[in-house]
């Protein structure tokens, strides 16, 4: 069942204009396909134990991880509950934690992370959640590596 709503105006009030923010657009429910805090949790656990055994990825992590995985565990939750969500749990840089990674990280480094991402999504979502879920994993993807790649460019040409 899909329940469509039209707002006029969203609830967040525009500090300057002393009025709320109109939005004017159409907002899709799906009823059977909800990401809840539940899914978002057995996601990550899921997602980040196959990144753990990955012959690309799993050394990566175990040089800035360790073996204690709950406190990126959690912060992976909270940034995957705001972006999904909207509950502003993640409070945080990511462009930062990955631009400082030694070794660099690079393009296949994106790709396998995504591929383990594909998979875990597939597994445990309806394909129009997952691929919500893979296309904000990429769009992050992209812009990470994008970002990475100009600055070591950058320090090679200086």
């Amino acid at each position: 069942m899909r329940f469509y709503v039209d707002t006029a105006y969203s609830n967040i009030f525009h500090p300057v204009r002393r009025s709320l923010y109109p939005t004017s657009m159409y907002v899709q429910f799906d009823a059977g396909v909800v990401v809840t805090e539940a899914s978002i949790r057995e996601l990550v656990d899921r997602f980040y134990t196959r990144v753990g055994q990955d012959d690309i990825l799993g050394p990566v992590f175990a040089e800035v991880v360790g073996n204690d995985w709950e406190p990126h565990l959690e912060t992976m939750r909270n940034f995957w509950s705001s972006l999904m969500l909207a509950s502003g749990r993640y409070k945080g840089n990511p462009m930062l934690k990955h631009f400082l990674l030694v070794p660099r990280i690079g393009s296949a480094h994106f790709e396998r992370w995504l591929g383990i991402w594909k998979q875990t999504t597939a597994e445990l979502f309806p394909p129009e959640t997952a691929a919500l879920f893979v296309s904000k994993a990429q769009s992050m993807a992209d812009r990470l590596l994008e970002t990475i790649d100009r600055h070591h460019a950058s320090l090679a040409t200086s």
